[in-house]
């Protein structure tokens, strides 16, 4: 597929949030009742009080992808924003339960909902934030997309929010693991994170009329990305500048988080320490230090990050196969490189 505009993904990114924004608030309209208060405020368009703000909204990659996936197949970003705006309200679902799940305090530097509204409400707007995102699929009707199309995207979003779920289900099972191997982690990390990359380029090329062999090299691009995404991120966890992640140094390690450089190293030299220590949660091995000296005995880091960047050379490789265009290519290496190439 050609398209004709060349802008840089930083441009494209500047022309799009706005829209999705505009689009998500439609969506979620402006109730003052605590349910969709809470999901504005968890958005950073309102305070606690209620009051408007402006905070961060986070990166919205996904709806980026979605819409950038639209118009390198020819089709228009304003038809397909519904969709986009569906892509992140899931998103935000399942960060406003995945708060829940793993006790955080705060996000993008606010209290997080279930802290000042209680468990069981963070999870009720968790689950009307899911039911508004699909509702939002609804409205491609009206922004004209052909009926067929809106089908084979709302199934591949339903498809997608599944494999979330389960992947959130094996990371939280491998908490009580010192066992998991690199298959079971690839399958956590391809649901948990890769699924939604995956679904939103599939998403926008469905919309964009482009053909199954296009739509599934975009998906298996967002996929790989997602992958190399969840790999950095691990990196990030034991090694990163909180300054950069917003997480105290070694994070990963002193919740003794099953990543994937802590399953390499647990296969080398010092693995039969390093699994000791992960299984003696309240021993003397929780020192952060120690830990990472164990996982850096077996290289992980190095192994990681070339796993990033294999994944990363066959999500583009993906693409080339099916024959997208010079500027295609180019818009989709930058996107991986915001993804794959997050600063340590």
């Amino acid at each position: 597929m050609s398209t004709s505009f060349a802008s840089n993904l930083e441009d494209l990114g500047a022309r799009y949030r706005p829209l999705v924004q505009q689009e998500m608030r439609a969506v979620i309209g402006d109730t003052p009742t605590g349910l969709y208060a809470w999901m504005r405020y968890h958005l950073g368009w309102e305070d606690r009080a209620g009051q408007p703000v402006t905070a961060s909204p986070g990166k919205m990659l996904r709806p980026l992808a979605l819409l950038l996936a639209t118009e390198l197949c020819g089709g228009r970003a304003e038809a397909a924003l519904p969709a986009a705006a569906a892509v992140e309200l899931i998103h935000n679902f399942s960060l406003l339960h995945d708060d829940v799940e793993d006790r955080s305090d705060t996000r993008r530097g606010r209290d997080t909902v279930w802290t000042f509204a209680g468990v069981a409400q963070a999870i009720n707007a968790g689950d009307g934030m899911f039911t508004l995102a699909h509702l939002a699929m609804y409205r491609l009707d009206a922004a004209g997309a052909e009926p067929a199309r809106v089908l084979a995207a709302s199934r591949e979003l339903h498809e997608a929010c599944l494999a979330l779920v389960e992947g959130q289900y094996l990371d939280i099972s491998f908490e009580e693991r010192a066992d998991v191997t690199l298959p079971e982690y690839l399958s956590m990390a391809g649901g948990k994170t890769a699924a939604m990359f995956a679904a939103p380029f599939a998403i926008g090329a469905l919309l964009a009329g482009a053909s199954q062999e296009v739509v599934n090299a975009y998906r298996e691009f967002g996929r790989r990305i997602g992958l190399a995404f969840q790999a950095v991120d691990d990196v990030l966890g034991i090694w990163g500048d909180p300054a950069v992640t917003g997480k105290p140094v070694g994070d990963d390690l002193a919740s003794r988080k099953m990543t994937y450089p802590v399953i390499v190293a647990m296969a080398g030299a010092e693995g039969a320490r390093l699994r000791a220590a992960y299984e003696d949660r309240a021993g003397a091995s929780a020192d952060v230090p120690a830990l990472r000296a164990l996982v850096e005995a077996g290289d992980a880091r190095a192994v990681t990050e070339a796993m990033a960047a294999a994944e990363e050379r066959a999500a583009l490789d993906s693409l080339r196969a099916a024959g997208v265009d010079e500027n295609a290519m180019r818009l989709c290496t930058e996107f991986a490189r915001i993804l794959v190439g997050r600063d340590f």
